[in-house]
């Protein structure tokens, strides 16, 4: 959870067509696969899914933060 106890709920999903790999992220509460929230294609599965890590790392630094005293 994060600070406002909001949970993010994503998807990564890594998958691989002829010689190239795809990531994309999905929300977990309105998966869009034909519309994903995020997509790429990658040379390696490794680097699929670390650009997906990354993503979502970033995602999830923009959720906004309510600080203690702000809490109600």
């Amino acid at each position: 959870m994060n600070e406002s106890d909001e949970q993010l709920h994503l998807h990564a999903r890594i998958f691989r067509t002829s010689d190239e790999w795809y990531a994309d992220i999905d929300d977990g509460l309105f998966p869009q696969p034909d519309n994903p929230l995020w997509c790429g294609s990658y040379a390696s599965q490794r680097a699929a899914i670390d650009a997906a890590c990354t993503r979502i790392a970033a995602m999830r630094r923009r959720q906004p933060a309510t600080r203690d005293d702000q809490a109600s």
